[in-house]
């Protein structure tokens, strides 16, 4: 299993680098002037832009690595962790209330073993000392 995860890790980073020297290549291509991308009938120009482009690259970069670093760990935290937390001590609580209420209503019967156990454990002793000393 350890082997199919290495073989699996590095072929998605194989996959992320060439991924990422492609779109390099796609934006510092020489062909043309421009790059004119058509997405869903809007019409997108790269390259001659100056501080603009590489601004609002910067903050779209940010703003992702903010909602991977922080929001995500959290809506995992308090979508999943918190509700098994809670349904853990509901489950926790009931369990250790009738508990409680075992005992408290078992402790008669519990009283009792413990005498019991106390008068025939000497009993026991005292045949044990009877027997060996005889």
């Amino acid at each position: 299993m350890k082997t199919l995860f290495k073989i699996l890790f590095i072929g998605t980073a194989l996959m992320v680098l060439m991924a990422m020297f492609g779109g390099f290549a796609l934006l510092h291509h020489h062909g043309g002037p421009d790059m004119h991308i058509v997405l869903d009938d809007g019409e997108f120009f790269l390259g001659g832009g100056g501080v603009g482009d590489w601004l609002g690259a910067s903050i779209g970069l940010f703003v992702a690595g903010v909602v991977c670093v922080i929001v995500l760990p959290l809506v995992l935290l308090l979508g999943v962790a918190l509700p098994l937390l809670i349904v853990g001590g509901v489950l926790a609580l009931i369990v250790a209330s009738l508990l409680g209420v075992g005992a408290v209503l078992g402790s008669p019967l519990i009283l009792l073993g413990l005498l019991l156990f106390v008068v025939l454990r000497n009993r026991s002793r005292a045949n044990a000392a009877k027997s060996t000393s005889v």
